[in-house]
Protein backbone atom coordinates (compact mmCIF):
# COMPACT_ATOMS: atom_id res chain seq x y z
CA UNK A 1 0.00 0.00 0.00
CA UNK A 2 1.22 3.68 -0.29
CA UNK A 3 1.89 5.73 2.71
CA UNK A 4 3.45 8.66 3.63
CA UNK A 5 6.71 9.86 5.62
CA UNK A 6 8.27 12.85 6.68
CA UNK A 7 11.94 13.19 5.77
CA UNK A 8 14.76 15.38 6.16
CA UNK A 9 16.77 15.64 2.92
CA UNK A 10 19.25 17.85 3.78
CA UNK A 11 19.33 21.11 6.33
CA UNK A 12 16.19 23.08 5.71
CA UNK A 13 15.26 20.65 3.27
CA UNK A 14 12.09 18.92 4.97
CA UNK A 15 10.12 17.09 2.67
CA UNK A 16 6.38 14.79 2.89
CA UNK A 17 6.76 12.30 0.23
CA UNK A 18 5.24 8.65 -0.61
CA UNK A 19 6.53 5.53 -0.40
CA UNK A 20 5.57 1.96 -0.70
CA UNK A 21 5.14 -0.66 2.21
CA UNK A 22 4.11 -4.02 2.37
CA UNK A 23 1.58 -4.66 5.06
CA UNK A 24 0.17 -8.10 3.84
CA UNK A 25 3.81 -9.93 4.96
CA UNK A 26 4.48 -9.07 8.09
CA UNK A 27 7.15 -11.09 9.79
CA UNK A 28 6.80 -13.18 13.47
CA UNK A 29 7.74 -10.20 15.63
CA UNK A 30 6.04 -7.39 13.41
CA UNK A 31 3.32 -5.42 13.86
CA UNK A 32 1.46 -3.05 11.76
CA UNK A 33 0.20 0.48 12.71
CA UNK A 34 -1.76 3.33 11.74
CA UNK A 35 -0.84 6.75 13.20
CA UNK A 36 -3.14 8.83 14.75
CA UNK A 37 -0.75 11.66 16.38
CA UNK A 38 3.19 12.19 16.55
CA UNK A 39 4.71 14.47 18.80
CA UNK A 40 7.63 16.66 17.66
CA UNK A 41 11.12 16.62 19.20
CA UNK A 42 12.44 19.89 19.74
CA UNK A 43 15.37 18.62 20.76
CA UNK A 44 16.73 16.18 18.56
CA UNK A 45 14.66 16.96 15.38
CA UNK A 46 15.51 20.74 15.08
CA UNK A 47 19.21 19.81 15.67
CA UNK A 48 18.48 17.58 12.05
CA UNK A 49 16.75 20.10 10.08
CA UNK A 50 18.65 23.16 10.90
CA UNK A 51 21.75 21.34 10.68
CA UNK A 52 23.12 21.77 14.25
CA UNK A 53 24.55 18.44 14.86
CA UNK A 54 28.23 17.73 13.72
CA UNK A 55 28.96 15.41 11.53
CA UNK A 56 24.97 14.37 11.17
CA UNK A 57 24.58 12.62 7.68
CA UNK A 58 21.15 12.71 5.50
CA UNK A 59 18.29 11.59 4.52
CA UNK A 60 17.06 11.70 8.17
CA UNK A 61 13.40 10.39 9.20
CA UNK A 62 12.76 12.43 12.28
CA UNK A 63 10.43 11.42 15.09
CA UNK A 64 9.83 8.89 18.04
CA UNK A 65 6.81 9.57 19.56
CA UNK A 66 4.03 8.02 18.06
CA UNK A 67 0.89 6.97 18.76
CA UNK A 68 -1.55 4.50 15.96
CA UNK A 69 -3.94 2.13 16.01
CA UNK A 70 -2.89 -1.78 15.20
CA UNK A 71 -4.05 -2.87 11.79
CA UNK A 72 -2.72 -6.26 12.10
CA UNK A 73 0.71 -8.31 13.63
CA UNK A 74 3.10 -11.44 13.42
CA UNK A 75 2.36 -14.47 15.23
CA UNK A 76 5.02 -13.96 17.87
CA UNK A 77 3.32 -10.88 18.85
CA UNK A 78 1.39 -11.29 21.97
CA UNK A 79 1.34 -8.09 24.13
CA UNK A 80 -0.89 -6.14 21.62
CA UNK A 81 -3.84 -6.87 19.77
CA UNK A 82 -5.71 -5.76 16.67
CA UNK A 83 -7.50 -2.81 17.55
CA UNK A 84 -5.22 -1.42 20.78
CA UNK A 85 -3.87 2.14 20.26
CA UNK A 86 -0.05 1.75 21.03
CA UNK A 87 2.89 4.23 21.65
CA UNK A 88 6.22 3.57 19.43
CA UNK A 89 9.37 5.06 18.91
CA UNK A 90 8.60 5.15 15.41
CA UNK A 91 9.16 8.22 13.27
CA UNK A 92 6.56 10.78 11.88
CA UNK A 93 4.17 8.80 9.37
CA UNK A 94 1.15 8.16 8.07
CA UNK A 95 1.55 3.59 8.61
CA UNK A 96 4.66 2.49 10.02
CA UNK A 97 6.08 -1.80 10.76
CA UNK A 98 6.97 -2.13 14.17
CA UNK A 99 10.32 -4.54 14.73
CA UNK A 100 9.94 -5.91 17.60
CA UNK A 101 13.89 -7.51 16.76
CA UNK A 102 15.10 -4.44 16.17
CA UNK A 103 16.88 -2.61 18.88
CA UNK A 104 15.72 0.99 17.77
CA UNK A 105 12.31 -0.02 17.65
CA UNK A 106 12.01 -1.63 20.67
CA UNK A 107 9.31 -0.14 23.01
CA UNK A 108 5.41 -1.08 21.99
CA UNK A 109 3.18 0.11 24.85
CA UNK A 110 -0.23 -0.30 24.81
CA UNK A 111 -1.69 3.15 25.52
CA UNK A 112 -4.36 2.97 28.98
CA UNK A 113 -8.08 3.38 27.61
CA UNK A 114 -8.40 6.29 30.22
CA UNK A 115 -5.37 8.41 27.62
CA UNK A 116 -6.41 9.99 24.75
CA UNK A 117 -3.82 9.61 21.77
CA UNK A 118 -2.67 13.20 22.27
CA UNK A 119 -1.30 12.11 25.89
CA UNK A 120 -0.04 9.07 24.91
CA UNK A 121 2.29 11.14 22.12
CA UNK A 122 3.29 12.74 25.19
CA UNK A 123 4.51 9.97 27.18
CA UNK A 124 7.86 9.29 25.64
CA UNK A 125 9.16 13.33 26.24
CA UNK A 126 8.28 12.19 29.85
CA UNK A 127 10.04 9.20 30.06
CA UNK A 128 13.05 10.91 28.92
CA UNK A 129 12.30 13.77 32.07
CA UNK A 130 12.66 10.66 34.13
CA UNK A 131 15.89 10.38 33.66
CA UNK A 132 17.00 13.31 35.32
CA UNK A 133 16.03 11.86 38.59
CA UNK A 134 16.40 8.13 37.87
CA UNK A 135 20.03 7.90 38.39
CA UNK A 136 19.95 10.88 41.28
CA UNK A 137 20.02 10.19 45.08
CA UNK A 138 17.26 11.89 46.19
CA UNK A 139 16.57 12.97 50.12
CA UNK A 140 13.69 15.06 51.44
CA UNK A 141 15.44 18.09 52.45
CA UNK A 142 17.37 18.32 49.36
CA UNK A 143 16.83 21.68 46.89
CA UNK A 144 16.39 21.17 43.29
CA UNK A 145 17.28 23.85 40.77
CA UNK A 146 16.40 22.93 37.38
CA UNK A 147 17.60 24.91 33.93
CA UNK A 148 15.26 25.14 31.45
CA UNK A 149 11.22 24.88 31.79
CA UNK A 150 10.98 23.51 28.22
CA UNK A 151 8.75 20.15 28.18
CA UNK A 152 11.47 18.00 29.90
CA UNK A 153 12.80 20.71 32.43
CA UNK A 154 8.61 21.09 33.78
CA UNK A 155 8.24 17.13 33.57
CA UNK A 156 11.20 16.68 35.37
CA UNK A 157 10.03 19.47 37.98
CA UNK A 158 7.02 17.94 38.03
CA UNK A 159 8.39 14.39 39.14
CA UNK A 160 10.60 16.29 41.69
CA UNK A 161 7.48 18.02 43.42
CA UNK A 162 5.87 14.67 43.96
CA UNK A 163 8.65 13.67 45.90
CA UNK A 164 7.85 16.90 48.41
CA UNK A 165 11.58 18.46 47.77
CA UNK A 166 12.60 22.08 47.08
CA UNK A 167 12.34 22.93 42.91
CA UNK A 168 13.84 25.82 41.66
CA UNK A 169 12.93 26.37 37.71
CA UNK A 170 14.96 28.69 35.92
CA UNK A 171 14.33 29.90 32.06
CA UNK A 172 15.08 33.21 30.35
CA UNK A 173 11.77 32.54 28.45
CA UNK A 174 9.02 34.21 30.96
CA UNK A 175 6.34 31.71 28.81
CA UNK A 176 7.92 28.94 29.30
CA UNK A 177 7.88 29.88 33.49
CA UNK A 178 4.29 31.07 32.97
CA UNK A 179 3.38 27.42 32.01
CA UNK A 180 5.81 26.06 34.74
CA UNK A 181 3.82 28.13 37.55
CA UNK A 182 0.77 26.91 36.00
CA UNK A 183 1.14 23.28 36.47
CA UNK A 184 2.22 23.75 40.34
CA UNK A 185 5.74 24.88 40.44
CA UNK A 186 5.75 27.77 42.78
CA UNK A 187 9.49 29.18 42.25
CA UNK A 188 10.24 29.79 38.92
CA UNK A 189 12.97 32.61 37.92
CA UNK A 190 12.58 34.53 34.19
CA UNK A 191 15.76 36.19 34.15
CA UNK A 192 18.69 36.81 31.45
CA UNK A 193 21.46 34.18 31.85
CA UNK A 194 23.40 36.70 32.91
CA UNK A 195 21.54 37.11 36.79
CA UNK A 196 20.75 33.46 37.22
CA UNK A 197 23.41 32.37 39.14
CA UNK A 198 23.24 34.86 41.38
CA UNK A 199 19.39 34.52 42.10
CA UNK A 200 19.94 31.25 42.78
CA UNK A 201 22.62 31.61 45.15
CA UNK A 202 20.65 34.50 47.08
CA UNK A 203 17.62 31.58 46.78
CA UNK A 204 19.35 29.07 48.77
CA UNK A 205 21.23 31.32 51.17
CA UNK A 206 24.45 31.50 49.27
CA UNK A 207 24.86 27.14 49.60
CA UNK A 208 24.03 26.43 46.39
CA UNK A 209 22.01 23.51 45.03
CA UNK A 210 22.26 20.03 46.67
CA UNK A 211 20.70 18.57 42.77
CA UNK A 212 20.97 20.44 39.35
CA UNK A 213 19.79 19.37 36.61
CA UNK A 214 20.51 21.04 33.19
CA UNK A 215 17.75 20.27 30.97
CA UNK A 216 18.58 23.00 27.88
CA UNK A 217 21.89 21.20 25.99
CA UNK A 218 23.51 24.75 25.86
CA UNK A 219 26.87 24.11 26.94
CA UNK A 220 27.06 27.49 28.66
CA UNK A 221 24.16 26.62 30.74
CA UNK A 222 26.85 24.06 32.26
CA UNK A 223 28.94 26.02 33.79
CA UNK A 224 26.37 28.14 35.64
CA UNK A 225 25.03 24.46 36.73
CA UNK A 226 28.18 23.96 38.18
CA UNK A 227 28.54 27.18 39.43
CA UNK A 228 25.68 27.14 41.81
CA UNK A 229 26.15 23.76 43.10
CA UNK A 230 26.68 23.12 46.51
CA UNK A 231 29.46 21.08 48.05
CA UNK A 232 29.00 17.51 47.39
CA UNK A 233 26.27 18.31 45.28
CA UNK A 234 25.17 15.89 42.02
CA UNK A 235 24.86 17.83 38.81
CA UNK A 236 22.77 16.02 35.95
CA UNK A 237 23.11 16.76 32.52
CA UNK A 238 19.66 15.76 30.99
CA UNK A 239 20.11 18.13 27.89
CA UNK A 240 22.23 16.81 24.93
CA UNK A 241 24.95 19.38 24.26
CA UNK A 242 25.31 19.53 20.20
CA UNK A 243 26.36 23.30 19.00
CA UNK A 244 29.82 24.29 19.25
CA UNK A 245 31.00 26.34 22.59
CA UNK A 246 34.68 27.27 23.58
CA UNK A 247 35.72 28.17 27.09
CA UNK A 248 38.34 28.01 29.71
CA UNK A 249 37.07 24.62 31.43
CA UNK A 250 39.74 25.06 34.48
CA UNK A 251 37.10 27.10 36.56
CA UNK A 252 34.27 24.53 36.05
CA UNK A 253 36.76 21.76 36.61
CA UNK A 254 38.46 23.12 39.79
CA UNK A 255 34.51 24.08 41.07
CA UNK A 256 33.97 20.33 40.87
CA UNK A 257 37.18 18.81 42.28
CA UNK A 258 36.94 21.38 45.36
CA UNK A 259 33.39 21.24 45.98
CA UNK A 260 33.42 17.13 44.98
CA UNK A 261 30.56 17.55 42.73
CA UNK A 262 28.92 14.50 41.06
CA UNK A 263 28.50 15.37 37.53
CA UNK A 264 26.13 12.63 35.83
CA UNK A 265 25.27 11.89 32.29
CA UNK A 266 21.42 10.91 32.08
CA UNK A 267 21.12 9.82 27.80
CA UNK A 268 17.36 8.39 27.62
CA UNK A 269 18.61 4.85 26.47
CA UNK A 270 19.83 3.94 29.81
CA UNK A 271 17.66 2.08 30.97
CA UNK A 272 15.46 -1.18 28.86
CA UNK A 273 12.19 -1.14 28.35
CA UNK A 274 11.06 -4.15 29.94
CA UNK A 275 12.83 -5.05 33.87
CA UNK A 276 15.57 -7.15 33.62
CA UNK A 277 17.31 -9.55 36.28
CA UNK A 278 19.32 -7.19 38.90
CA UNK A 279 16.98 -3.49 38.23
CA UNK A 280 14.09 -2.30 39.03
CA UNK A 281 14.03 0.50 36.21
CA UNK A 282 12.59 0.13 33.22
CA UNK A 283 10.71 2.47 30.67
CA UNK A 284 7.57 0.05 30.68
CA UNK A 285 7.36 0.96 34.80
CA UNK A 286 8.33 4.78 34.28
CA UNK A 287 5.32 4.61 31.51
CA UNK A 288 3.19 3.12 33.50
CA UNK A 289 4.03 6.07 36.42
CA UNK A 290 3.83 8.95 34.20
CA UNK A 291 0.22 7.17 32.73
CA UNK A 292 -1.16 7.22 36.17
CA UNK A 293 0.10 11.23 36.96
CA UNK A 294 -1.50 11.86 33.71
CA UNK A 295 -5.01 10.31 34.35
CA UNK A 296 -4.60 12.06 38.00
CA UNK A 297 -3.98 15.48 35.43
CA UNK A 298 -0.81 15.55 37.43
CA UNK A 299 0.69 15.87 33.86
CA UNK A 300 -1.72 18.04 32.30
CA UNK A 301 -0.67 17.76 28.82
CA UNK A 302 -3.04 20.34 27.66
CA UNK A 303 -0.90 22.87 29.18
CA UNK A 304 2.12 22.13 27.23
CA UNK A 305 0.54 21.40 23.43
CA UNK A 306 0.67 25.13 22.33
CA UNK A 307 0.61 23.83 18.40
CA UNK A 308 -1.68 20.55 16.76
CA UNK A 309 -0.20 20.48 12.73
CA UNK A 310 -1.20 18.42 9.34
CA UNK A 311 1.72 16.82 7.80
CA UNK A 312 2.12 19.05 5.32
CA UNK A 313 3.00 22.32 7.23
CA UNK A 314 5.61 20.52 9.18
CA UNK A 315 8.73 22.80 8.17
CA UNK A 316 6.33 25.87 9.36
CA UNK A 317 6.26 23.80 13.24
CA UNK A 318 10.01 23.27 12.98
CA UNK A 319 10.49 27.11 12.74
CA UNK A 320 8.13 27.86 14.95
CA UNK A 321 9.77 25.80 17.81
CA UNK A 322 13.02 27.08 16.47
CA UNK A 323 12.34 30.96 16.25
CA UNK A 324 9.20 31.58 18.68
CA UNK A 325 10.11 29.86 21.80
CA UNK A 326 7.82 32.33 23.13
CA UNK A 327 4.62 30.91 21.28
CA UNK A 328 5.94 27.57 20.30
CA UNK A 329 5.93 24.85 23.17
CA UNK A 330 4.90 21.40 22.78
CA UNK A 331 4.01 20.93 18.65
CA UNK A 332 1.43 17.68 17.61
CA UNK A 333 1.57 16.37 14.14
CA UNK A 334 -1.97 15.05 13.75
CA UNK A 335 -2.37 12.03 10.97
CA UNK A 336 -6.21 11.74 10.77
CA UNK A 337 -6.78 14.83 8.64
Amino acid sequence: MKIKSIIVKSALEVVYEEEDINELDLKPNEVFIESLISMISPGTELSRVFGLKKGATYPVRPGYCTVGKVLGKGTEVNKVNIGDTVLTLAPHGSHHIYDGGSHKEKVLYKLDPRLSPKEGAMIVMCWIALNGILPVDVKPFDTVVIFGMGNLGIFLAIYYKQMGVKVIGVDPVEHRCAVARSCGIETVLSCDPSDQAKMIMELTKQKGADIVVDATGLSPVVETAIEVAAKNAQVVLLGSPRSDYTTNVTPMLNAIHMRNIKVIGALNQLYPFEEKEGSRISQRRGMDYISELMVKKIIDVDKFISHVVIPEDMMSAYDGLMNHKEVYTSVLVDWTK
